[in-house]
């Protein structure tokens, strides 16, 4: 029982393939029968041209025969002239039906052969007329262009020539019509006998400008012939071919020569980059020997890539591409000659030579900068800057000037988190610096923002490495007697130990009260004190602290401190 769904699928099976095969069979037979039909059209519009070109060639036969008889007419008149006009004019003549003899045995060996016997006898290694190696290095792409351009110019002469026969077609049916026209007006003329010498004349024109309208026919009809061969032979050329063509060969050399040449050039970089670090590590300042190696080992990995890509393209015979790597070539050995004056100055600079030198200092907008390594890019960098590190192309530094640093030389006026006290007076904290900005905060928490150049050059005072605050102070006249000595000593006395207490007195450098001036009101002291960097935060807090400490040591010592008084004077 359980064989039974087995057979009738084993029977299912055959009759599909049996019905898959019979439908193939169709299809062939259908297809078949389409091919001998297409075949057979082809036959017969294969035949009908054929026939179309034995009806022309037997035309263009038949011209040649007459023109052969008009030149050996012509010639035998040729030797029985007598004046050397008429020499001329039928020597005039004979080259003019040799040339229309030349040109219908062209057509005549198109027609029949395909092509013509110049182009048989036609030599490609025609010598190349060319005044200089530059037009010699292009003679390669010329002939290329030429060749893959023949069929299309062809194809327009043959164009061009049909449009020709049609003018000289339409030029010869109107000469033909005038000249019927003519000939009718003299037989319509009762005297049409005294115009004999005359219809003579115009049938004889009348004759030759019959043969000039059979000759641009066929002209017109052997031109329409190879135009149409042409076509032929441009539709079978596929253009998929020719791209498929170009990258199995020409394509193939352009990757191969790319490779090449970076391939080269690269594996170059990088071994003169390992031996320059390896050179580097050993400490030693580089040499100016080892400068000029590196130079020419830079300019030497162009010239080295660059020939073996040549060298490439000459094992691989591909004279297209070696031509045209040849006018590249030349092309940048006269763009380098114009360039030579900057060439020339920056491999001057690279070689440590020139007005920028590696180690030196060298402003850029107003911000000193140390030159870290001399190269094609060369690197800069500003130790106190936040990201001071960047890089410039050799030829951006020619006209600069750098020079060697200044010991202990500052490279910024400021450093990260250092004080600085504003031209109007205000303490301001750095809270960055970089090569483009500088951000600053106030007491208080106010953020001021300057350009790099611009902080550098505004007037302002570091007082992070130390500060000194002055103050003016007065008494009355009523102590002159204490004046010079004690109270500047009481003063200071109590300022120092005032100080002390506010302030670690490690932090303290000097404090002086000095006699300033015996006012018109008053005795003027001169206070100033000397603080170091670390209390610059505090600033203005020790300024109020001072002024505090002042009026405190008047009240403890009695002393009177004076405001200003107007004396007017009364006249006696």
């Amino acid at each position: 029982m359980k064989s039974i769904p087995f057979l009738k699928l084993s029977r299912l099976f055959v009759f599909v393939v049996f019905a898959m095969l019979v439908l193939v069979s169709c299809a062939n037979v259908v297809r078949a029968d389409e091919t001998a039909q297409t075949e057979q059209a082809k036959l017969i519009e294969k035949q009908k041209k054929a026939q179309e070109t034995l009806s022309t060639l037997s035309q263009l036969l038949l011209q040649k025969k007459e023109l052969l008889s008009e030149v050996k007419g012509l010639k035998g008149k040729l030797g029985q002239a007598q004046d050397d006009v008429s020499k001329k004019e039928l020597e005039q003549q004979i080259a003019e039906v040799s040339k229309k003899l030349s040109d219908v045995e062209n057509q005549i060996g198109a027609l029949a052969g395909g092509t013509t016997k110049q182009d048989f006898y036609a030599s490609d290694n025609k010598p190349f007329d060319l005044q200089n190696e530059l037009q010699g290095l292009a003679e390669p792409l010329i002939k290329i262009i030429k060749n893959s351009t023949k069929t299309a110019r062809e194809i327009d002469y043959l164009q061009s020539s049909i449009k020709e026969a049609e003018r000289r077609q339409t030029m010869a049916k109107n000469a033909n019509e005038r000249l019927e026209g003519l000939l009718a007006a003299i037989k319509d003329q009762s005297n049409a006998s005294s115009f004999a010498k005359t219809q003579k004349f115009l049938k004889a024109q009348q004759s030759e400008w019959q043969e000039r309208l059979v000759e641009a026919g066929n002209l017109k009809n052997a031109s329409i012939k190879q135009l149409q061969l042409k076509q032929e032979q441009a539709e079978q050329s596929n253009l998929d071919n020719y791209a498929a063509g170009f990258i199995r060969t020409r394509g193939i050399h352009i990757l191969l020569a790319l490779l090449t040449f970076f391939g080269s050039f690269l594996f170059l970089r990088l071994l003169g980059r390992t031996v320059s670090i390896a050179y580097g590590k050993t400490g030693f300042k580089k040499s100016f020997s080892a400068r000029l190696i590196k130079v020419v080992f830079d300019y030497g990995t162009i010239i080295i890539a660059f020939v073996a890509t040549m060298a490439l393209l000459n094992y691989l015979n591909d004279w297209i591409l070696l031509g045209l790597l040849g006018l590249l070539g030349l092309a940048l050995i006269w763009i380098g000659i114009k360039v030579v004056p900057a060439l020339i100055e920056q491999t001057i600079l690279l070689l440590n030579l020139g007005a920028v030198q590696e180690g030196e200092r060298l402003l850029i907008d107003g911000v000193p900068w140390r030159v870290k390594r001399l190269d094609h890019y060369t690197e800069f960098e500003n130790p106190v800057l936040d990201g001071g590190h960047f890089t410039l192309p050799i030829r951006e530094l020619i006209g600069k000037h750098s020079r060697p640093p200044a010991e202990h030389e500052a490279w910024f006026p400021t450093h990260k988190d250092d004080w600085v006290q504003l031209d109007n007076g205000y303490i301001a904290k750095v809270e960055s610096q970089t090569p483009e900005l500088v951000q600053l905060i106030e007491l208080g928490g106010a953020r001021l923002t300057y350009s790099t150049q611009e902080f550098v050059n505004a007037a302002f005072r570091n007082i992070s490495t130390g500060f000194r605050i002055r103050q003016a102070f007065s008494i009355s006249y009523k102590h002159q007697l204490q004046a010079i000595d004690q109270i500047p000593a009481l003063l200071t006395k109590h300022l120092q130990a005032g100080l002390e207490a506010y302030i670690s007195p490690e932090d303290i450098n000097h404090v002086e009260v000095d006699l300033k001036a015996a006012a018109n009101w008053a005795i003027e002291y001169d206070v100033e004190i000397d603080v170091k960097g670390t209390q610059a935060h505090r600033f203005e807090d020790i300024e109020g602290e001072i002024t505090r400490l002042l009026i405190e040591a008047c009240n403890i010592y009695e002393l009177e401190i004076p405001f200003p008084q107007l004396v007017v004077h009364q006249p006696t």
